[in-house]
């Protein structure tokens, strides 16, 4: 970025948006290797603009004015209002659950997910999803690097998850299955022990991928091939809405 003071305003912005707990100048500072009067100088303009607060001495959390950004980044794009109303619609008629997300900064991006508040996610998108924990991240992975690559990628999250050599040997094998699952088909089918099931297609837009999920549980009394079908045709939907087809 050529505009060195404004990709050090980015810098603060998203290490405060990204942080479950206020945020101090001195580690701002130091994990941006920032000049301490100069993260001063940034924060006080941030909270100034109402995108952050201060907690505390010198600590430092998002604002409403950093969560109004997003929302109406979301409201107002034409990428999410376009797919999100039609992955909302079919997840309605299936009496499932669906969600639409991309990678962006080596996280998870959520556009739209239908159990965003429910008891399990009582505080809204779920954001910091592990890759190698969320079917979208390993459909859109598989899609938009080589085999390889996308199974490091995806090895990469699960060593930051448990370093312990038997579980990572045991995830590999199960990562590579996947992958391959996805370059064989198209798509992504899971079903868990707990009966939990998940449905993922990537689709693409202006060169990046991203991915279009459906999932529920009680898989046992599913029909799976009713699911791929109607899934499959509105994927096919979507794609051509996106001109990817």
């Amino acid at each position: 970025m050529k505009n060195k003071l404004l990709e050090k305003t980015f810098l603060v912005l998203e290490a405060i948006a990204a942080s479950p707990e206020p945020v101090s100048l001195k580690d701002l500072s130091t994990t941006l290797g920032l000049n301490i009067s100069t993260a001063s100088r940034i924060t006080a303009d941030l909270v100034e603009a109402g995108y952050v607060t201060k907690s505390g001495y010198r600590h430092f959390e998002a604002a409403l004015g950093l969560i109004r950004l997003g929302q109406n980044a979301i409201n107002s794009s034409p990428l999410p209002r376009t797919v999100n109303p039609l992955i909302r619609a079919k997840a309605e008629a299936l009496g499932v659950h669906g969600a639409f997300a991309g990678i962006q900064h080596g996280q998870l991006v959520y556009l739209y997910r239908s159990d965003l508040f429910s008891q399990n996610q009582m505080y809204g998108l779920p954001c910091q999803v592990p890759f190698h924990r969320s079917n979208i991240a390993i459909v859109i992975l598989s899609q938009a690097f080589s085999r390889e690559e996308a199974v490091q990628k995806l090895m990469d999250s699960a060593r930051n998850d448990n370093a312990d050599p038997a579980y990572l040997n045991e995830e590999r094998e199960l990562l590579e299955k996947l992958v391959d699952s996805v370059l064989t088909n198209g798509y992504l089918l899971r079903m868990e022990p707990n009966k939990r099931w998940n449905i993922c297609f990537p689709v693409r837009c202006k060169e990046i991928y991203y991915g279009v999920s459906f999932y529920g549980d009680a898989a046992d009394t599913r029909n799976f091939d009713r699911l791929l079908f109607e899934c499959s045709l509105l994927t096919s939907r979507i794609r051509n809405l996106l001109g990817e087809e």
